[in-house]
């Protein structure tokens, strides 16, 4: 792009549906009890290699990563490991009484998790909610991270449409706590249905699977409260962009985002947004949803493969000929 020589800006075109990452090494799947409760996570690669840790979005978990660390660890050196939030998939879900749902308490047990488990200088891959949570733990110790990767989720109202007007209902809402809003967020959590043949569409393509597990985990009981005083919390995030972006724009790691130009929460210019802070950010748009790692893995691995190791953080997996010989 003229005068922009750093910038980087693919638009990739893909079809839903015409292509699948190969199966990569199944990843483990366990329980590790972190201040109280058993979270649930998913990892595979040597510890001993660079960590990208992945942080999901909002209502789904890190199921939503599966294919992708699969592929990233088939065709890479990388230690992956993604968890479950209290409240999501298949970590506990305690009651608001015994677990606070604000963003600050998330960001708290995912660095515990991330201590317990002996982790300590690592790559980021944030969707959605994952931004502000891999934000704070950014702030806390931005020497701990070696790359951050943003796919649909931001820090600048640009992108953000229904929450850009002071005195929208968000807004509003987030302000002062309206139990109308929560009541309708508590009735759609129970008006969803599980994948069937008859009455329910896949609207950001994410797949049976992925769709079963996030309604089973979200219809346990006391979930719709805890995700209504997550929502009601959300608000703290939009009072730090400023401070995420300062923090960003002096950060001494690389930036990959890569934005599903079909999400209809997030728009794309979110994505451009990042380029005020880091110009040198590359900035990849994809025909795809909300939740691309699971809509199009087979285009977003790749990315984020080929992105680390440009920047010296993974090397790639030797290619073995025909018979693994």
């Amino acid at each position: 792009m003229p005068g922009r020589p750093h910038l980087f800006i693919a638009l990739i075109v893909l079809f839903a549906g015409s292509g699948s990452v190969c199966a990569g090494p199944p990843l483990s799947q366990k329980w590790l009890e972190v201040d109280g409760l058993h979270i649930f996570y998913r990892e595979a690669g040597r510890p001993s290699d660079p960590t990208l840790v992945f942080l999901h979005g909002n209502p789904l978990s890190s199921a939503m990563y599966v294919p992708v660390m699969e592929a990233l660890v088939r065709s890479h050196h990388v230690h992956v490991i993604a968890m479950d939030y209290p409240s999501f998939g298949f970590s506990d879900a305690p009651d608001s009484t015994r677990y606070r749902y604000t963003f600050d308490h998330l960001a708290m047990t995912v660095a515990h998790f991330l201590a317990i488990r002996g982790i300590v200088r690592y790559g980021l891959y944030m969707q959605d909610y994952g931004v502000p949570i891999g934000f704070r733990l950014i702030t806390a110790q931005p020497e701990a991270v070696t790359a951050v990767i943003v796919q649909n989720g931001v820090i600048h109202l640009d992108g953000f449409p229904s929450a850009q007007d002071p005195d929208g209902e968000l807004r509003r809402h987030w302000r002062s706590r309206d139990p109308a809003v929560d009541r309708r967020r508590t009735a759609y959590i129970d008006s969803l249905a599980y994948p069937r043949a008859n009455g329910w569409a896949d609207e950001d393509n994410i797949g049976a699977d992925a769709s079963l597990s996030m309604v089973a985990a979200a219809q346990r009981p006391g979930v719709a409260q805890a995700r209504a005083d997550l929502w009601h919390d959300y608000g703290s995030n939009v009072a730090a962009y400023s401070a995420w972006q300062a923090l960003l724009g002096r950060l001494h790691a690389p930036l990959l985002v890569i934005w599903g130009t079909r999400d209809r929460f997030f728009t794309t210019p979110g994505a451009l947004a990042y380029l005020t802070q880091v110009p040198a950010a590359e900035v990849d748009l994809i025909d795809s949803t909300h939740f691309a790692t699971l809509d199009a893995p087979d285009i977003v691995a790749p990315l984020v493969g080929s992105f680390l190791e440009r920047h010296g953080l993974v090397s790639p997996e030797p290619q073995r000929s025909l018979g693994g010989l």
